[in-house]
């Protein structure tokens, strides 16, 4: 048994399909690209701090900074101290260090604001650095997606210090928690923008199925009435487009059916007449 679907109900799914489908790709473009806008925002922010903060570090004064037991130095509990102080002046770093690239390629910790009992002391390697960390070395640079060591998620922004000659840079990170709050909002808009074209795309599929399935229930209705015998019904719908044309055309239609059923009937009527006249009385 083949199941019913009718042409309004058709033009409904297409058009809400079309809508839908059109409006949503626009949307996730736009959504893309204001996450990517935020992102670039973030990076750049990232690398222009630690720019900032690489101008106030000598690294001079840290070339003798390698191995744990040098905490105890004046050059490293002063730079320390000031890189706990910036951070505390800014909620949305998480921690400020810097570290050297030995000459065989390994990137070690030479000063790290952790004020935890999980502080990467001198000389302590750091296994997972990227290739935006390695270019911190030489020039600014940011992390161009969140990257996950032992101390947790984080966008990171990198710059090298003055007199560091590709030895040193300095580090900010911003936890993953702070940049997901901060692409919430756009998460958010594209929600509510997803659902209004949820909404949009549902009221215009409803207007153009109405549109369209008035004047075929008319015309339907019309042509069963011409079959039932009732030449008097008219389509009484008042539109200004192309249906407008066939609506008049099918009054017209009935018009001259109707027309040409008075007409047979006056032959046939005037037939009889003529054969009673003509028949011989008995």
């Amino acid at each position: 048994m083949k199941l019913s679907f009718p042409l309004h109900r058709k033009l409904f799914v297409s058009h809400f399909l079309t809508t839908f489908i059109v409006s949503s790709a626009l949307g996730v473009f736009v959504y893309l690209m204001a996450q990517e806008s935020i992102l670039e925002q973030l990076q750049h922010r990232l690398s222009s701090s630690a720019a900032l903060i690489s101008r106030e570090i000598d690294a001079n004064t840290l070339r003798d900074i390698r191995f744990e037991r040098d905490t105890d130095k004046r050059e490293y509990l002063a730079t320390l101290k000031m890189l706990r102080e910036m951070r505390r002046s800014n909620d949305d770093i998480a921690f400020l260090y810097v570290m050297r690239k030995t000459r065989d390629g390994k990137v070690k910790f030479v000063v790290d604001s952790d004020e935890t009992e999980d502080q990467a002391l001198p000389g302590m390697e750091y296994e997972e650095a990227t290739s935006e960390l390695l270019s911190g070395f030489s020039q600014r640079s940011a992390d161009s997606e969140l990257t996950t060591d032992q101390w947790g998620s984080f966008f990171s922004g990198y710059a090298p210090l003055r007199n560091g000659h590709g030895e040193f840079l300095v580090g900010v990170d911003m936890r993953a928690d702070d940049v997901y709050e901060k692409l919430s909002g756009i998460r958010v808009a594209g929600l509510g923008g997803l659902f209004t074209t949820l909404l949009v795309s549902w009221g215009i599929a409803v207007w153009m199925s109405r549109h369209f399935k008035k004047p075929i229930d008319a015309i339907v209705e019309q042509v069963q009435a011409v079959g039932a015998g009732d030449f008097d019904r008219k389509i009484e719908l008042r539109r200004e487009d192309e249906l407008a044309t066939l609506l008049s055309a099918i009054n017209d239609m009935t018009t001259d059916l109707k027309q040409a059923r008075d007409d047979n009937i006056r032959l046939a009527e005037s037939l009889d007449d003529a054969f009673l006249e003509d028949r011989p009385e008995r």
